[in-house]
């Protein structure tokens, strides 16, 4: 479900990820279809080029932390046991269900839009704890020429690999004849 408003140039989203079920076996196993529901809103500023964005994901499952048996450290390096933040734990647990993101609108039509986001989930879970890296963090560039508008995305998930995106879009109502 989508709910736009153009003069306050807002928009909100309700989105139901993977409903269903599993028709076929895979490896003689079903498994459950991953659901995730997500909320979304965006606003564009009224007096700035810029817009922004928050994106709500798994929200039928509060506790979404994974917690990794071989890198939980239960003493200090003299041996006293070290005692588990419960309020750290849920305020790390309470960002992993958030995206946020931003988008500048450069010159007079727009043409130019530079883009970034960040995951939690995604920097929690995929970065390397020795290694400082840019996992969960995404970087964008869009430029409109002429009737093409031109998109390039990169997407960081670890210190192994990066997932780079571009696109080219058109309308084609734009090419139809006037008579």
């Amino acid at each position: 479900m989508t709910y736009a408003n153009p003069g306050s140039n807002f928009a909100a989203a309700l989105v139901f990820k993977s409903t269903g079920f599993q028709l076929d076996k895979f490896a003689e196993e079903t498994g459950d279809v991953p659901l995730d529901i997500q909320i979304g809103i965006s606003q564009r500023l009224n007096h700035l080029p810029f817009r922004f964005g928050i994106v709500a994901h798994n929200l039928q499952q509060w506790s979404i932390r994974y917690d990794d048996p071989s890198q939980r450290q239960e003493t200090n390096l003299f041996g006293e046991v070290i005692e588990q933040n419960e309020f750290n734990n849920s305020i790390d647990n309470f960002f992993r269900h958030f995206i946020f993101s931003g988008e500048f609108l450069l010159g007079k039509r727009e043409n130019l839009r530079l883009r970034f986001a960040y995951n939690h989930l995604r920097r929690a879970e995929l970065s390397v704890e020795q290694f400082r890296s840019l996992a969960g963090f995404s970087f964008g560039v869009g430029l409109k020429i002429y009737k093409f508008r031109i998109d390039y995305g990169f997407g960081n998930y670890h210190l192994a690999g990066a997932v780079n995106h571009i696109s080219i879009a058109t309308n084609l109502k734009e090419y139809r004849r006037k008579i």
